[in-house]
């Protein structure tokens, strides 16, 4: 059983994030999918998240992420045996 769950965030950001996971081949459905199950699966956010002082905070503007080829490089891993294929369906082939 899957449940929902909502988020809001800026437009601007919800079409970069889009326009991210097209490009790698997946829904943003599937990658905040990812995203919670590895929250799940190390028991932390797979990033580093620190508290600024709240002067800077607050002088802090909104940066734009840079997004290209390239930016998950060593984010993601495939097994090697990725493309061998499975007992399970060897009657099949």
């Amino acid at each position: 059983m899957s449940v929902q769950i909502s988020a809001h965030i800026d437009e601007a950001t919800k079409q970069q994030f889009d326009k991210v996971c097209g490009a790698i081949g997946i829904s943003p459905s599937d990658a905040i999918d990812l995203f919670i199950r590895d929250v799940v699966c190390h028991n932390a956010i797979p990033f580093s998240a620190v508290a600024q002082p709240e002067k800077e905070v607050q002088s802090r503007k909104p940066s734009k992420l840079p997004f290209g080829r390239g930016c998950m490089k060593g984010k993601m891993w495939m097994a090697d045996d990725f493309d061998a294929p499975l007992e399970d369906f060897e009657e099949y082939m």
